[in-house]
């Protein structure tokens, strides 16, 4: 069982590592070339604001993970969090979302926590990953409630809704009827988060509604680098830029949920501006975010390399 286990670790370490970056690649290089188009039209200052505030977002990513992990006993520290997160979180790129998971398990086996452990810590966050977006997507439903072709915009928005929805209700009947099979009678509180207290469940939760709020601010910020909206309509956009991660994220077999957040984003967007702008927003801040993860990939990786030479 070690040994296979230990050649998993293999396989999903640098092979993966390599391939994730070819399909980075891949996907970056043609909307760079889209983005080369209009590089005149923007405003870099802005951009590099809407890059400080994804490392934000991925700073609080990495805080989400390590606080699940706190209160599961295992105390990693910040830094060392950061780095096995986001190097688990670069094999999202390949195809198949397993990747990664499968990475954060190995990952964390190195500093002590127990594979099963990280593997349900796993699940957990999948919940507070939608909870906490979806959470945030409310904010953007009066931006969805407008007139004309947005009518069609709301129904495709709330099937996502009813999807996340349901998938949430099947995985918390699921893990809580497994508690109740294992004698544990208190099968509503085991219904979100089982085995954390009602304290740890309301931070947990601040703390992914807080992560994905900055995700979408973001979002809207590197828009605001090529387009004005109306600044009221700000706090709105960016959850509906949080409602199109909740998209993407859901559509399991893409890498990233590629193309899908795209599309909701283009979709959203042309109530405001015309359908080639709104399809160039949507890839412009997809190249961004990956900017920005690349950056915060090189701050980790080059914090790691120094604590293991003063090690």
């Amino acid at each position: 069982m070690n040994k296979a286990f230990s050649t998993l670790k293999f396989l999903i370490g640098w092979p993966l590592a390599i391939l994730a970056i070819v399909f980075l690649i891949k996907l970056t290089l043609p909307n760079l070339s889209v983005v080369a188009k209009r590089l005149d039209t923007v405003n870099y200052w802005v951009v590099l604001l809407s890059i400080a505030i994804f490392l934000i977002y991925f700073i609080l990513r990495a805080i989400l993970w390590k606080t699940i992990l706190h209160y599961k006993g295992y105390d990693v520290n910040l830094k060392k969090t950061s780095y096995l997160w986001e190097i688990s979180e670069f094999k999202r790129y390949v195809p198949g979302n397993i990747w990664s998971f499968l990475s954060r398990v190995a990952v964390f086996s190195d500093v002590g926590v127990d594979k099963k452990v990280a593997g349900l810590a796993l699940l957990d966050e999948v919940q507070l990953l939608i909870i906490g977006s979806a959470i945030v997507s409310i904010i953007a439903i009066p931006l969805m409630l407008g007139t004309g072709e947005s009518s069609e915009l709301l129904w495709q928005m709330s099937l996502i809704f009813i999807l996340s929805a349901v998938g949430i209700i099947i995985y918390s009947l699921t893990v809580a009827l497994i508690f109740k099979l294992r004698g544990n009678k208190q099968f509503i509180k085991n219904l979100f988060l089982p085995g954390y207290t009602l304290q740890q469940k309301l931070i947990l939760t601040i703390l992914a509604v807080i992560t994905f709020f900055s995700f979408g601010a973001a979002s809207l910020v590197a828009c605001l680098a090529i387009f004005t909206f109306n600044i009221v309509l700000y706090l709105e956009l960016s959850a509906f830029f949080t409602f199109a991660f909740l998209a993407g994220y859901l559509s399991f077999i893409t890498p990233m949920g590629l193309g899908v957040r795209e599309g909701v984003i283009t979709l959203g967007l042309t109530r405001f501006t015309n359908l080639s702008l709104a399809g160039f927003l949507s890839i412009f801040s997809r190249v961004i975010l990956i900017i920005a993860e690349i950056i915060f990939l090189l701050i980790v990786f080059t914090l790691e390399i120094v604590n293991r030479r003063r090690g």
